[in-house]
């Protein structure tokens, strides 16, 4: 009589390479997206400190 039930599954492919290198572009493609927000936000406070600097006139003298 032959056993033809396998005790233990075929070996799977390694997908380490590959999931190490997805991994890896995803992790810049987060760390770009959170640079790109937060120089966003600098560049617009900033942005609006100018516009309100430019609308203060430093030429006032008082009268007394």
């Amino acid at each position: 009589m032959r056993n033809e039930h396998k005790t233990y599954p075929d070996a799977v492919q390694n997908y380490t390479n590959a999931f190490l290198a997805s991994f890896g572009v995803i992790v810049f493609m987060i760390l770009f997206a959170i640079w790109a927000v937060w120089g966003l936000l600098v560049a617009g406070l900033l942005s609006a400190l100018a516009d309100r600097l430019m609308m203060v006139d430093f030429r006032r003298r008082s009268d007394s």
